[in-house]
């Protein structure tokens, strides 16, 4: 029994002399843990916004425009059609003082044609169309465009935008304009709580631009009533760009 009880202290003094201490130094460990966890104290910071819109004249018109030449015997006499037509179009575009660089052609397709007779599929010839966006530099003038194209054989307008042709030049000065706000707020916001602005630390932007009036007529068939004999009224309105800048300061 003696022989007993002394080995039963033996043991207890062999746990109190290992597993205390390793049990304490493991929540060394995990205090540690948890202090490298912890996030670093962050320095106080100021965000601001400045927003710009500006309305401006629009300088440039796109014209989209082209032919249809309906259904055709063959895909060469379709191709050739389409290509006369074409041809006495541009040629009128010129007239008006439209250059050639100025034109693109955005669409081209020539597909066989086909009806369905009691079930079966019945070759009906071919169909060609090709549009082409124009450039009018004179805005005003896009109406004067469209009238001489539909008289010389177009019969399919199928939009006008009004737009800028150095819209990013726009966009910059805006841009300028607007952070030039958004610093201003900023520096008064630090001002209000007793500080100044410091180093800057983010910035970010959006810009939207809301193009001109939108114009669009189809048509089908080879001139006819598709053909405009005067220029139609289309107002070029104005184009309207608003950029903003968000920026973040550190304050001092």
């Amino acid at each position: 029994m003696a022989a007993a009880a002394k080995q039963n202290a033996t043991l207890t003094q062999i746990f109190f002399t290992i597993a205390l201490p390793t049990t304490l130094l493991a929540g060394l460990f995990f205090l540690a843990g948890k202090y490298v966890e912890s996030r670093p104290y962050s320095a106080p910071s100021v965000s601001a916004q400045g927003e710009t819109k500006v309305a401006v004249q629009p300088d440039l018109a796109l014209v989209t425009l082209g032919v249809q030449t309906g259904r055709q015997p063959t895909a060469e006499q379709t191709t050739t059609l389409l290509e006369a037509t074409m041809k006495e179009v541009l040629a009128a575009v010129g007239e008006l003082g439209v250059e050639g660089k100025d034109v693109q052609t955005s669409n081209f397709t020539l597909y066989p044609a086909y009806d369905w007779v009691d079930g079966e599929q019945i070759a009906r010839g071919f169909e060609a169309s090709q549009n082409v966006t124009i450039k009018v530099r004179t805005p005003e003038m896009a109406g004067d465009v469209i009238a001489a194209a539909t008289a010389a054989g177009a019969n399919n307008v199928s939009g006008v935008q009004f737009t800028l042709e150095d819209l990013e030049k726009v966009k910059d000065e805006a841009r300028r304009e607007s952070i030039g706000k958004a610093r201003a707020q900023a520096e008064l916001l630090a001002s209000e709580l007793g500080m100044r602005v410091g180093k800057l630390i983010s910035y970010g932007e959006d810009a939207t631009s809301y193009p001109g009036d939108v114009y669009g007529r189809g048509g089908y068939g080879m001139g006819g009533d598709m053909a405009v004999s005067e220029a139609a009224a289309l107002p070029t309105g104005e184009q309207e760009i608003t950029v903003r800048v968000y920026l973040s300061y550190q304050l001092r």
